[in-house]
């Protein structure tokens, strides 16, 4: 899914444009969001492959001269073709976007930012010349789903953004930061699928009329309850405060949990449902601007943190992403957050410009 969509990007910038009242307006691809999603394994190794890409480009333009980096780029692009699809993407994509930013720019103007953002170290000044372009690329990749789901939502929010939405049976659902969801109320059913991000859903009670979340392969069924969906980290999680909850696969059509109470919490990787216990009360602790990390891999703290940060954020280390850490991190403070989760285990967060931030 994350390669159609930057190939679906880069086909809407490279067509003709025309325009409205004077402005250049380039046409963009349509998307139906109640259509198959993609699964969630390949979608996780495209994107994992896009910032290793963006990562050699970004160590290139800062040293074009370093021969070994080179060298190393080269070779990683020669073991899968794959991978040297996706350097190729990252190049194109920025050769793009030097033309096309200011017009980019004004069309998509970018969402408010309510966390306050903590300075990172300047970069030398040697790379100051590079790092216009590069950002602009770098945004331009990974704005690619964030153009498509404008398409597909009918509800979304921004980096740092959190929101309410009251639908017409009175159910509230209360979206997470970088999150989008769809909706369809037709004849006996109620729909929600989650797109992006994570959601929180109190869900007024109506047996004739069950409620179903798709999130990925998830389907969740309720008639009345509170519970939790979030979809990120390279898996989904659903966790319930109140009432209960039926969990399937709905592409595998097979049954995952035929009842979640709360306190439950299913997690599904790979095929794999896992069910554990927590306190109902740390439900949806993003809520309260909080990540509550218990014996949690790295990697699912960043991608909950993430969704609070302008931009881009690449994981660069897969091993560190493994590690395991224990706390509470503050949502409103996500760069501070983010040293804080790398330093046990010595990791580096490297700032490039506002946009892009590089955890080693």
């Amino acid at each position: 899914m994350t390669e159609r969509r930057d190939d679906e990007l880069e086909k809407s910038l490279s067509a003709a444009s025309f325009a409205v009242d004077g402005t250049l307006v380039r046409p963009l691809p349509t998307f139906s969001a109640f259509g198959d999603m993609p699964d969630m394994t390949s979608a996780d190794s495209a994107t994992r492959r896009r910032d290793q890409a963006l990562d050699w480009f970004l160590r290139l333009q800062a040293a074009p001269g370093d021969a070994q980096l080179r060298a190393g780029m080269e070779q990683w692009c020669a073991a899968d073709e794959a991978n040297a699809k996706a350097y190729r993407k990252a190049e194109r994509v920025w050769q793009l976007s030097a033309q096309l930013a200011p017009s980019t720019q004004a069309q998509w103007p970018v969402e408010p930012v309510l966390a306050p953002v903590v300075s990172l170290p300047v970069r030398p000044k040697r790379r100051r010349y590079w790092v216009g372009g590069a950002i602009a690329a770098c945004l331009m990749i990974a704005l690619a789903p964030s153009l498509s789901l404008r398409m597909q939502a009918d509800y979304r929010t921004g980096s740092g953004e959190t929101r309410d939405v009251t639908l017409a049976d009175g159910s509230l659902v209360q979206m997470d930061s970088d999150t989008a969801i769809a909706v369809e109320y037709a004849g006996d059913r109620r729909d929600v699928k989650l797109l992006r991000g994570q959601a929180f859903f109190k869900v007024t009670p109506d047996k004739s009329k069950p409620f179903h979340v798709r999130a990925e392969a998830l389907e969740v069924t309720v008639t009345g309850t509170a519970f939790n969906v979030d979809v990120g980290a390279g898996q989904m999680r659903v966790a319930v405060q109140e009432g209960s909850v039926k969990v399937d696969d709905w592409r595998a059509a097979k049954a995952l949990a035929a009842r979640l109470k709360p306190g439950d919490r299913l997690d599904y990787h790979e095929g794999q449902a896992r069910v554990d216990t927590f306190s109902p009360e740390q439900t949806a602790a993003w809520r309260k601007g909080q990540v509550i990390a218990d014996d949690m891999p790295v990697s699912e703290v960043v991608a909950q943190l993430s969704r609070y940060t302008p931009g881009l954020v690449v994981l660069r280390n897969d091993e560190l992403g493994r590690k395991r850490v224990t706390g509470v991190y503050d949502l409103r403070k996500p760069q501070a957050a983010l040293r804080a989760v790398l330093q046990p285990h010595g990791g580096k967060v490297e700032a490039y410009g506002p946009w892009v931030i590089v955890l080693r």
